[in-house]
């Protein structure tokens, strides 16, 4: 099993179908894959736009709201290279397994190989709380 094989599956279910329940509890996964997506120059504008409005509506800062995502999480400042570098890597992998990597599914396995730590999802009540353990 190689490690495009998950691209190869039979057809794809649409999209809302297939992420089902992901972004449930982890509002924050949707700006890490919009922050990969930017990063890597498949953003559109429109959604840029609005990713930025709702960046600086929670955490503040100005414009560049990438900038205040990595100063918030403390992502680090090479992030947006490494993540260029790694696009380009996966790309060149992809290719040479003959499937296609696109911008939406990179940027989901980035967000789920490098920012779990960050994505803990929401408390949803008692039955959360780890039992005591009779």
């Amino acid at each position: 099993m190689g490690l495009f094989d998950f691209l190869r599956r039979s057809p794809k279910p649409s999209l809302a179908t297939a992420m089902g329940g992901r972004y449930d509890g982890r509002p924050l996964l949707i700006l890490l894959e919009n922050y990969v997506l930017s990063a890597i120059g498949n953003l559109a504008p429109d959604k840029e736009q609005l990713v930025a409005s709702i960046t600086q509506r929670i955490f503040g800062g100005d414009t560049d709201w990438r900038g205040t995502l990595r100063t918030t999480l403390q992502l680090g400042g090479s992030l947006d290279d490494s993540l260029r570098q790694m696009w380009a890597e996966n790309q060149q992998r992809a290719q040479q397994s003959g499937v296609k990597l696109g911008p939406e599914e990179f940027a989901r396995m980035i967000a789920d190989q490098n920012f779990a730590h960050l994505l803990s999802p929401l408390s949803s009540g008692p039955s959360s709380q780890p039992s005591s353990g009779s």
